[in-house]
């Protein structure tokens, strides 16, 4: 095909490699495509049928627009970088293949730093390359796959969020077999993101101190992981999930974390430092493969950085891990607290915790920390649960003298309640929390009791946001 002659609209800058230059766009207001930067003469893009290989980096300036096509396959040079920094779209409706050129290439892939709007990725697969953002909108990536990324971008995530500030929305995607974790944030940047519906399976093959997903707390903004399955592949520094406040970032700082399943890794899920956070409904089964019990192996562990987290725990299934939970510090640590349902730390327990321990004795909970912590409600690694068996599954204040005391009575025999509760689920529809024949709770994620109802409670009358409903025995998140 003839290349169009329109040099004059891009810089053309010196790069690394031979034979190529990097490519800036002029940034008057002209929207790209592949297929468009293929008929560019020195554009370094080529083109056979649908495939697309970049030859060298490509910025799109501040000004000018990028728009991915439908089908198509990009191919990317070793270090070649897709570099955003006006406006762009790639939301296709036919799946779209960003890969290496060749065997030998190891490309850095799309750099984000728009900074006026959401950019939505839509079923784009990613191999061998990553996505990486630093602008202050953030993204929507969703039906997308994440495979065999190489580091080169970076290494904090095949996924790399960032930029104070920005919020992300990731659901039904893959991550699975890259280097690095499949999605990381900085340490310092407040990030809001709702992940939701997604796979990781055995990310950060390199076997770094770093968990699948690594997050740092949202200020202002929320972090939310529901519904996912993490799979690991028992590597002995690979958790699964963790989230941090390790700058003091002020905000609600709320972490929910729901209807996981989570096998196979060092570790299940650890908080570090201030944040509101809640684990509920999870499976956390067999993440043992630490190197040793000193160095992880809990199903849930919380620590103090700084600032102290706000932890509630509540149905999940904490089973075969080599620590169940472990707790080295918090400003509250609520596992069960049953005594008054009208109080706003109301929380029915109803954890099952299954043959969690090391060195031939179990640790279904172990208080490394000077708080008392209310575990009521909940059912251990026992066959009767009576005070004499459970205590021998917890460490706490009888064990140490300047540990905290566990708070474990009544306990919950697995299939009734400590509490009259009907049998019936609960779910939320059209305004309304359902749970037939149940005393029905709505908490602000701060904790605070806002209504409360018998067998259907309408939130109609409650200010638009994120609320926690109880009722059966069960937590759920019902966003308003």
């Amino acid at each position: 095909m003839k290349k169009s002659t329109i040099l004059l609209l891009f810089t053309l800058t010196a790069a690394c490699f031979a034979n190529a230059v990097d490519v800036t766009t002029s940034g008057k207001g002209v929207t790209y495509t592949l297929e468009s930067l293929s008929t560019t003469e020195n554009s370094g893009v080529s083109k056979d049928g649908k495939v697309y290989t970049l030859a060298n980096s490509i910025t799109i300036a501040e000004g000018d627009r990028f728009e991915i096509e439908s089908g198509a396959t990009m191919k990317m040079s070793d270090g070649v970088e897709l570099r955003i920094e006006g406006t762009a779209s790639f939301a296709a409706t036919d799946r779209v293949l960003v890969t290496r050129a060749d065997e030998n290439a190891a490309p850095k892939g799309i750099f984000m730093l728009c900074g006026t709007s959401d950019t939505e990725f839509k079923n784009i697969d990613f191999e061998y390359a990553g996505l990486r953002n630093f602008s202050s909108t953030g993204l929507t990536v969703a039906n997308c796959t994440f495979r065999y990324n190489n580091g080169k971008m970076t290494t904090t995530g095949a996924l790399a969020i960032g930029s104070d500030g920005a919020t992300f929305n990731v659901d039904n995607c893959t991550f699975e077999y890259n280097e690095v974790p499949a999605i990381g944030g900085s340490a310092m940047a407040a990030n809001g993101i709702e992940i939701t519906n997604c796979k990781f399976i055995d990310n950060n093959t390199k076997n770094t101190n770093k968990p699948q997903v690594n997050l740092t707390v949202g200020g202002a903004n929320s972090v939310s992981i529901e519904n996912c399955e993490f799979t690991g592949a028992q590597r002995t520094n690979v958790g699964a999930v963790a989230v941090a406040n390790m700058a003091g970032i002020a905000g609600d700082n709320i972490v929910w974390i729901s209807g996981n399943t989570i096998r196979d890794h060092r570790y299940g899920i650890t908080f570090y430092g201030g944040m509101n956070a809640t684990v509920a409904n999870n499976q956390i089964i067999d993440n043992k493969y630490a190197s040793s019990a000193m160095a992880g192996g809990a199903g849930i562990s919380i620590y103090d950085y700084g600032t102290k987290p706000n932890v509630t725990i509540t149905g999940n299934t904490i089973e075969g891990n080599l620590w169940g939970i472990t707790v080295l510090g918090g400003e509250n640590v609520n596992i069960g607290k049953v005594d008054n349902p009208d109080a706003k730390d109301y929380n029915p327990g109803h954890n099952t915790f299954k043959n969690n321990g090391n060195g031939g004795a179990l640790y279904d909970l172990y208080n490394n920390s000077a708080l008392t912590i209310y575990a009521q409600g909940n059912h251990w690694s026992v066959d009767e649960q009576t005070a004499e068996k459970i205590e021998s599954v917890i460490f706490h204040k009888p064990d140490d003298a300047k540990l905290g005391e566990v708070i474990y009575t009544p306990a919950w025999d697995g299939e009734g309640s400590v509490n009259e509760i009907a049998s019936e689920p609960i779910r939320y529809a059209d305004g309304k929390v359902y749970a037939e024949g149940a005393d029905i709770q709505i908490y602000t994620l701060g904790g605070a009791l806002v209504a409360r109802a018998n067998s259907v409670a309408d939130l109609s009358a409650l200010a638009n946001g994120v609320y926690v409903a109880r009722a059966n025995g069960k937590v759920l998140k019902c966003v308003k």
